[in-house]
């Protein structure tokens, strides 16, 4: 998305409903072969990475990381999608993981 476009939207007031959140997430998957989709979701992951490090390295550019954890954020739906992963499966996983960074501390 062109940076412009994507902070006029943060300034606006663009709202959908889950269910129409979902609706786009299953368009999606239908349209590409699951394998391709796959890959598109690793590659937005390398790019919150980047955008990671440049916030690191002293970079202020609150936009683009929010965009790149939004484009990371969606990945992750559409791989819950193409892989079958239940809400209450996802949730139960990140609990475990919680609990146990719980357990470090």
């Amino acid at each position: 998305m062109q940076k412009e476009k994507f902070i006029s939207g943060m300034n606006g007031h663009i709202v959908l409903s889950p269910m129409e959140r979902e609706r786009i997430i299953q368009r999606s998957v239908e349209r590409e072969h699951w394998k391709t989709k796959s890959t598109i979701c690793m590659e937005e992951m390398a790019e919150l990475q980047q955008q990671i490090s440049k916030q690191i390295r002293g970079y202020d550019d609150r936009y683009g990381l929010l965009e790149e954890m939004a484009d990371v954020y969606i990945s992750l739906k559409l791989l819950e999608s193409i892989f079958n992963v239940t809400p209450e499966e996802m949730q139960k996983a990140i609990d475990v993981k919680l609990a146990r960074e719980r357990s470090n501390q």
